[in-house]
């Protein structure tokens, strides 16, 4: 077969042979039939479904294995730390929730009142919390947030490992798909970003593309489909994931055009009617929820600050606390990396694994394939050091690609360190082909490439004592203490308000979750995906009781903007969280929480009703008059149910 009309994938050193070890050349159309076959024939292998099985065995215990210590109370634990994790739980419980009731699970007044959150803008895992709904009803979102952290890395090894398949042996492929399912960016995200840790989608894209721009041996329409479905998929799993996978894949099909200009036109027909379908059937599957995202409410944009979520340069060879074989040296220097938010310092390879990649490029490089890969790697590393390089947490004056990708209205809110997911996908991949290609040499040298790469692997480790949030469930939210009682009347929120204080975002939600969502509820940030108006601009009865921010002395003037803020808002009952200090970072010190309680006593002149656990909720379930709060003509009273 001539080099100009190989497949764009199967150039290698040996021929391919049939099944009776002769040329595979023998097989091919001859004569007028080869003249009508416009595409040859270009064969892959293909994972049976025993491997399937065993990786996903395999993969499955390795990550409940890291996760350990959130498995041991998979009820009341959570895998990751206080903070975002809360959030989810949010979300975990109200997808079920709001499509269990009637209401509108895209967007919702409950959280964020009285401005609402769309839930489109949001890091919201519609499906997968749609998917969870029975899980969630009967075990709580806690149990289905731990079973959701464990199955990311698990289905990420197996379907990489599908994919890599089709290249590669069984032995690289596994080799590979660990290298993606247990990459710095999935152990370190796994913190609590559980929406950055759903990229199984991501391999299935591969496998699909492979066939509709290369293999071609199917019908462009069901390629075309399957490709829309899973885009469709991963819009309600993660846009931002989705996002950061159609950049990968622009840059794979830009090589591909440039390695493969004379094998081009053959190809055309069948991709463009694939792709043509591909979009067409995501367009429609996704119009309604698109919709409500640009054209609904609470619209957001901007909802990160620049240039501050990205990896440092020597991030990529140099581990953080998440790795196991991390020096007190190298601790020392990635303690410097922005941001010191360790879930997104998540590009660590490592040296001996960046060698065996080397080393791909040189035994592999007749393979148009590695360099597909290779690009698609480097050219995700490049993106995810953000808009200017950053080099031991110095932010220097050298403009990067990324600058250019956040000038595009979409591309904005996208948080460069994050295309790391895609780095390590297309790492996992050149691992696989490495090794793969070993099996050409003798046995000294296909040993000390394995070695090389087991070493790298090995970097990988995550640390044995992986951290768990508890997250256990307080008796004010569970049984209905911290639930105002409906109103008469017109209704201006779809449950009565109640405040939360400290108005804590990931904590108020969870609680709220908690509650069934009995209650609406300000928050003072509202959540991840808030309008900037929202943020800044919260009444003062929302922002007392932060952590580190000094009570107001309650003043005539700070009694009648309180009262002031209560008829405002609507709020029927005031709620102070109980102390939370299971994570070593709590919201609230017992000593906040006194003075807090004591400030609203003396706002009120009533005493809360509490809570029966080693923790109290504290609560006001009938407010005073809003002109008494004002003038401070209120009794001093034991607060009633």
């Amino acid at each position: 077969m001539p080099r100009s009309q190989s497949s764009v994938y199967s150039v290698t050193a040996p021929p391919v042979t049939g099944q009776a070890g002769r040329d595979a050349s023998a097989d091919a159309p001859t004569g007028i039939a080869a003249q009508a076959s416009a595409v040859p024939a270009v064969r892959r292998g293909r994972a049976s479904w025993q491997e399937v099985l065993v990786v996903l065995a395999l993969s499955t215990f390795l990550a409940a294995l890291v996760f350990h210590n959130a498995w041991r109370h998979p009820f009341s634990t959570q895998v990751g730390v206080w903070g975002d994790a809360d959030e989810y739980t949010w979300f975990l419980g109200w997808i079920p929730y709001a499509i269990g009731h009637g209401l509108n699970p895209l967007g919702t007044t409950i959280a964020n009142f009285p401005h609402g959150v769309n839930l489109m803008w949001n890091t919201s895992l519609i499906l997968p919390s749609f998917l969870m709904s029975p899980i969630t009803v009967i075990f709580g979102a806690a149990f289905s947030y731990n079973v959701l952290a464990t199955a990311a890395p698990a289905l990420c090894t197996t379907f990489a490992y599908m994919a890599f398949r089709r290249w590669t042996a069984p032995l690289p492929s596994l080799a590979g798909a660990f290298v993606f399912g247990f990459s710095s960016y999935m152990v370190a995200q796994s913190v609590g970003h559980l929406a950055q840790t759903f990229v199984m989608i991501a391999p299935l894209v591969l496998i699909v593309l492979d066939r509709l721009l290369v293999v071609q041996a199917s019908k462009p329409w069901v390629d075309g489909l399957m490709l829309g479905g899973l885009a469709w998929a991963q819009l309600l799993t993660g846009e931002e994931v989705l996002t950061v996978m159609a950049v990968a894949a622009v840059i794979a099909l830009f090589v591909l055009l440039a390695i493969n200009d004379r094998a081009i036109f053959p190809h055309v027909r069948y991709a463009a009617k694939g792709l043509v379908v591909a979009g067409g059937s995501f367009l429609i599957l996704s119009f309604p929820f698109l919709a409500y995202q640009f054209l609904g409410p609470d619209r957001v944009q901007d909802a990160h600050v620049k240039n501050v979520y990205v990896n440092d340069l020597l991030n990529f060879v140099v581990p953080t606390n998440i790795d196991k074989f991390a020096p007190a040296f190298a601790l020392n220097l990635s303690n410097q990396f922005r941001p010191h938010n360790g879930s997104e310092q998540d590009a660590y390879i490592g040296i001996p694994l960046l060698l065996f990649v080397l080393l791909t490029l040189v035994i592999a490089r007749r393979r148009r394939v590695t360099w597909v890969a290779f690009s698609v790697a480097a050219g995700m590393a490049l993106l995810s050091l953000g808009p200017s390089l950053h080099v031991l947490g110095h932010t220097t004056t050298l403009e990067l690609p990324d600058a250019w990708l956040q000038d595009l209205p979409l591309l904005k809110n996208l948080l460069p360190d994050r295309f790391a997911s895609m780095t390590f996908l297309a790492t996992g991949w050149l691992v696989a082909i490495g090794l793969d290609e070993l099996r050409r040499f003798k046995l000294p040298a296909r040993a000390g490439g394995w070695a090389l790469a087991g070493v790298g692997l090995l970097a990988l480790v995550p640390i044995t004592n992986y951290p768990a949030g508890a997250s256990p469930m307080y008796t004010a939210f569970s049984t209905g203490l911290a639930c105002p009682r409906p109103t008469s009347g017109p209704q201006v929120s779809p449950r009565p308000v109640a405040l939360v204080l400290p108005a804590m975002d990931e904590m108020s939600l969870r609680w709220q979750a908690e509650s069934k969502f009995c209650y609406a509820m300000p928050t003072a940030t509202g959540m991840t995906g808030t309008n900037k108006g929202d943020v800044g601009h919260q009444p003062l009865i929302v922002k007392v009781g932060q952590p580190g921010q000094p009570l107001p002395p309650l003043t005539a003037a700070v009694r009648a903007e309180a009262a002031a803020d209560i008829k405002k808002l609507h709020i029927k009952e005031i709620i102070v969280a109980p102390e939370y200090p299971y994570s070593g970072l709590p919201a609230m010190t017992p000593n906040d929480q006194a003075q807090l309680v004591a400030w609203l006593e003396g706002l009120l002149g009533q005493v809360p009703v509490n809570s029966h656990d080693a923790f109290f909720t504290y609560v006001w379930k009938n407010l005073p008059p809003n002109h008494d709060i004002a003038t401070g003509h209120v009794a001093y009273v034991a607060g009633a149910l």
